[in-house]
């Protein structure tokens, strides 16, 4: 459990330096003076703002969600109505500093991203970028298997490693791999140990990228994942109610299904998936050699 206070005080310190190297400042209330955190308030959302050379960067915080919003030095609208460029949850109630240190990580390359000060060290892999909350939520984009597998090991640190190697071993992420291999293990783990409030978690997290995730990702989630529930089937019914109507109706289904006679081989393919074909090289044809093309 975290006290917004708190939260903000976290957020502070994590970009403490990269804020200072870039020229941006906290801007302080009349009556706040450091080391307070200088949370402003508008209505029922509270926040922070920087302000520098380069523009204004903003943290509010409302209804269980943490966004980031950021104008360039050219943008003359007000402080509230600046564009936001990332919406993340935030529960106060189940979330720990493990989950802040995920929203760093994501709020830093949004800004890096936005102001062009975008910098990797040399001969380190840069990790594909996820669908962020906001395009899912618009409907611009669909949440897809890489993103779940980074919301995931925000969740599941201990995993950050593994899905790391699992894109550079194979220059994508192979969601089925990593989730049958280490994922699942702690999905399992965590409804077993029937903690509320990481099942919560688990399930804040797993209903949200079903219900706006692609044809692929919904069946990482329902099949890949939760099918294992199957071999359980008392798991399922322990943790029905975390999960929307679709999924429970979706993953009910699955569970069905896998514990029938017709399922072996469904079950086997679960168990081991297709081995990774890496894609064919296009041929360039006689003609087009020709032309030189």
């Amino acid at each position: 459990m975290l006290e917004l206070s708190y939260a903000f005080n976290l957020i502070i310190k994590s970009l403490e330096s990269r804020m200072k190297e870039h020229g941006f400042s906290l801007d302080y209330p009349d009556e706040v003076r450091p080391p307070e955190v200088p949370l402003m308030q508008e209505g029922k959302s509270r926040y922070i703002i920087y302000r520098g050379q380069k523009g204004r960067v903003k943290i509010e915080y409302s209804e269980e969600k943490l966004a980031l919003y950021l104008a360039d030095a050219d943008d003359e609208s007000a402080d509230s109505d600046m564009t936001r460029a990332s919406l993340t949850l935030l529960e106060l109630d189940t979330y720990d500093e493990r989950d802040l240190r995920y929203i760093f990580d994501e709020f830093a390359e949004t800004f890096e991203n936005f102001f062009g000060v975008k910098k990797t060290q040399a001969g380190k892999l840069k990790l594909p970028t996820p669908v962020s909350k906001n395009a899912a939520k618009t409907g611009a984009l669909s949440y897809d298997p890489l993103t779940l597998g980074n919301r995931f090991v925000g969740i599941y640190q201990e995993f950050k490693d593994d899905y790391r190697d699992n894109i550079e071993k194979y220059g994508e992420f192979l969601a089925e791999e990593f989730f049958i291999e280490y994922g699942n293990k702690a999905v399992l783990a965590t409804i077993k140990g029937n903690d509320k409030i990481k099942i919560r978690k688990l399930f804040n997290l797993l209903n949200e990228i079903y219900e706006d995730g692609t044809n692929e990702t919904q069946s990482l989630i329902a099949v890949t994942i939760l099918g294992e529930l199957y071999k359980e089937p008392e798991l399922f019914e322990r943790v029905r109610e975390n999960m929307s109507d679709i999924l429970a109706g979706t993953v009910e289904q699955v569970v069905k299904y896998l514990s029938s006679g017709k399922s072996k081989g469904a079950r086997i393919r679960l168990k081991n998936p297709p081995a990774y074909r890496p894609p064919k090289k296009k041929k360039e044809s006689s003609l087009m050699k020709m032309m030189g093309m």
